[in-house]
């Protein structure tokens, strides 16, 4: 559940980020209020997210995979440039993301491990 959580934080607060974009600086009333209710959304997620989710693991899938997205939407939607960098980039991105997950999960299963142990 806390993972689920944790995407729909990223979900929104990428939603946010691109009505920051097309709030051009906050005078456009629309964008600007979804600005504020996307953050506000995503970042109460996060809290509860942070309850059960390792702070450097959360913080690093939540930063990585709503910059890759934000990218992607700038690409996608406003044509702006991707390139060998970008793409590898991102790349490193979902490889950290991989290998910080990994580093985790094996900190996980050694705790149980011992738990085990002792029963």
């Amino acid at each position: 559940m806390p993972y689920a959580l944790l995407g729909v934080s990223i979900v929104t607060e990428v939603f946010a980020t691109t009505m920051l974009k097309l709030s051009e600086g906050f005078t456009i009333l629309g964008p600007s209020i979804a600005v504020v209710i996307g953050y506000v959304i995503s970042f109460s997620l996060f809290v509860i997210v942070l309850k059960t989710v390792p702070l450097g693991l959360a913080y690093g899938i939540w930063g990585g995979l709503g910059t890759v997205a934000t990218t992607i939407i700038g690409c996608m939607v406003w044509g702006e440039p991707f390139t060998l960098y970008t793409g590898l980039g991102i790349a490193l991105v979902a490889g950290g993301i991989y290998l910080m997950n990994a580093g985790t999960q094996q900190e996980t299963d050694k705790t149980v491990a011992k738990v085990n142990e002792s029963l």
